[in-house]
């Protein structure tokens, strides 16, 4: 299952609620629950700089073309 995060406008709150409900979605209302299991998703240990993530990614595409 997918977690998708999103951000309703007050006004159609309800709306979309009840229709992401009919689809099956499950609405968490608890941010600090997310916030906790994001954090647990964090390794330990040394982080990337942007310009090794940068790199990375060039690497990347550059092997796919």
């Amino acid at each position: 299952m997918e977690r998708l995060m999103i951000q309703i406008p007050e006004k159609k709150s309800k709306l979309i609620k009840s229709l992401l409900k009919e689809l099956g979605a499950i609405i968490e209302t608890d941010s600090f629950k997310l916030a906790a299991e994001l954090n647990n998703m964090v390794k330990p240990g040394k982080k990337p700089s942007m310009d090794e993530i940068t790199e990375e990614v060039r690497a990347v595409r550059a092997k796919s073309k």
